[in-house]
């Protein structure tokens, strides 16, 4: 059946399907490693499908924003890694389990979300500082990195996810504030 479709095309038409397809096949290859992050978060979480949804995310968005190319694609890697900051340090809270004073006991669940979110947000701006065209490099590294974040955050549910992405626009804030090119 598909090769019937394709005798009909012509020689353009089906070299750029086949460029295409070659795009998209390395771009799902590039977006691989977070399948790996999403089963160490499955591994270490009490919350399966909530897991499973936001790895499924990010494995889509970082497939798609390689298969698209230039600027999107160059913050998936760092958007990777500064979203294990906030992963990190959530499972280490989560393990740590609670801050104990003579007030009282406290989750530090939250807190780690919002100081691996800022961490975060500072490593990216770091990376994106020379960019070319920073928002679309700044969108594309904020929501992978969040998505990675959240794999580890989501333990202590909206609250910490939230907390994640304040961290993430505090910590990249200083972009906003350079100096236009």
């Amino acid at each position: 059946m598909e090769r019937e479709a394709l005798a009909g095309l012509s020689l353009k038409e089906r070299a750029y399907r086949a460029y295409e397809r070659g795009r998209a096949r390395r771009a799902a290859w590039a977006a691989a490693p977070t399948i790996a992050v999403a089963l160490v978060a499955a591994l270490m979480s009490d919350r399966p499908v909530t897991t499973a949804i936001l790895g499924a995310a990010l494995y889509v968005a970082a497939a798609l924003l390689s298969w698209r190319g230039q600027q999107l694609a160059r913050g998936v890697l760092p958007g990777v890694a500064a979203g294990l900051v906030p992963f990190a340090a959530a499972h280490a809270a989560r393990i740590y389990g609670h801050l104990c004073t003579p007030e009282g006991c406290v989750s530090i669940c939250v807190p780690a979300c919002l100081a691996g979110g800022v961490a975060a947000g500072v490593l990216l701006s770091r990376v994106l500082r020379r960019s070319e065209r920073l928002g679309a490099s700044w969108a594309s590294a904020c929501g992978v990195a969040a998505l990675t974040g959240a794999l580890g955050c989501a333990c202590v549910g909206f609250g910490g996810v939230v907390a994640l992405a304040a961290g993430l626009l505090t910590g990249t804030a200083p972009l906003a504030l350079r100096p236009a090119r």
